[in-house]
């Protein structure tokens, strides 16, 4: 696909999924380079505010670039069933997983 072919869906995203595709493209462009980069929602490797999968679990569920960008095309109602399905996910992790019930629960105070 060209860049002439790409402008018209890129100009029918919402306003978020253009910034998606934008930090999705800025990563992609640090890692052309060799530049480090800072972790995104792109990355396959876990920060820390991120759960991470059990060790048992395979990484048949990671997709490639194109794969997300193929997500970005579809209507936001299709976008919404694929978020759906991933919150159902997460819930069954956390649900699982109550390690983050321990975590303390303070004020937040401003310096």
């Amino acid at each position: 696909m060209t860049i002439t072919e790409l402008i018209p869906t890129v100009k029918e995203l919402s306003s978020t999924d253009k910034l998606l595709l934008l930090q999705l493209l800025v990563q992609e462009l640090l890692q052309s380079e060799g530049i480090a980069h800072q972790p995104s929602i792109f990355d396959d490797s876990p920060i820390e505010s991120t759960p991470q999968p059990a060790e048992d679990e395979d990484d048949e569920d990671d997709l490639t670039i194109e794969e997300r960008l193929e997500i970005l095309r579809k209507p936001p109602k299709e976008r919404g069933e694929i978020l759906a399905k991933q919150a159902e996910a997460m819930q069954a992790y956390y649900e699982q997983n109550t390690e983050w019930k321990d975590w303390p629960v303070d004020d937040i105070i401003e310096y």
